[in-house]
């Protein structure tokens, strides 16, 4: 009986023995295949590192190429508002004498050069005595200060003061010759300019004009108890002149 179990036995032994190693093939293969998945996620890891990588670089070339451009056209920016402020920072004075030189050019080559003398404006014109002549006088300084030729308008404007003085057009020129010095920023002479007008022609229509400028150069120059004064005479001596309206909107404001 022992001997028929004992075959029996051997057979069991050798049967398990070929499951335990059939598990164990089973079980590296799971392995194998294991590992074969955990090296294909770390490859995929690794070309989307590579990926996410190469975009970042790009992105800060970008962003350092934009700086770049951004600093260059700061720079140019830069560069064009210095030639506008060397370009605007010319005087008014600086502006009105390269306008009378290229008025002078032309006027040379129009008509050949002005003849000697102590004026340099000269129309052809306003030399006879009387109202005639002033009035020639007065055109011919107006037409030049529209022009912006403010040397030869002067000087127009100050023949017909000193050759005329009692003319109707007198307290006109004056007020042009005013008008010249604020346009060329020197507020102090213009102010004593406008103030020649009522002193020399009290009756003039021109006088409530001239006080109400006077107000407003001093109120320029930030002295606004001396502008209130101006002001307050315009409106109280000349109620009906269109200053009057004007300064009464500057009273009210002030």
């Amino acid at each position: 009986m022992v001997k028929r179990a004992f075959p029996v036995v051997l057979l069991l032994l050798s049967v398990s023995a070929c499951a335990t190693k059939g598990d164990v093939r089973n079980l590296q293969e799971d392995i194998r295949e294991l590992h074969q998945q955990q090296q294909a996620l770390l490859q995929e890891l690794q070309r989307e590192q590579r990926a996410q990588r190469d975009s970042v670089q790009a992105l800060a070339q970008n962003v350092q190429q934009g700086r770049a451009e951004t600093s260059r056209r700061m720079t140019n920016l830069e560069d064009h508002l210095l030639r506008v402020q060397e370009l605007t920072g010319l005087s008014q004075q600086q502006l009105s004498n390269l306008r009378d030189e290229l008025e002078r050019e032309r006027t040379q080559l129009a008509f050949g050069p002005p003849p000697s003398g102590p004026s340099e404006f000269d129309p052809a014109v306003g030399m006879a005595e009387g109202g005639e002549g002033a009035t020639e006088l007065y055109d011919a300084a107006v037409t030049q200060f529209r022009r912006g030729a403010y040397s030869s308008a002067r000087m127009g404007f100050r023949e017909l003061v000193d050759r005329f003085p009692n003319d109707p057009l007198a307290p006109e020129a004056r007020y042009y010759l005013a008008d010249i010095l604020v346009q060329e920023d020197e507020r102090g002479e213009a102010i004593e300019g406008f103030l020649d007008i009522p002193e020399y022609h009290p009756d003039a229509d021109r006088v409530p004009d001239a006080l109400y400028r006077v107000a407003m150069l001093h109120l320029e120059m930030g002295d606004e108890e001396e502008a209130v004064q101006y002001l307050e005479r315009v409106v109280n001596t000349w109620p009906d002149s269109g200053a009057a309206n004007l300064a009464r909107d500057e009273l009210e404001e002030l």
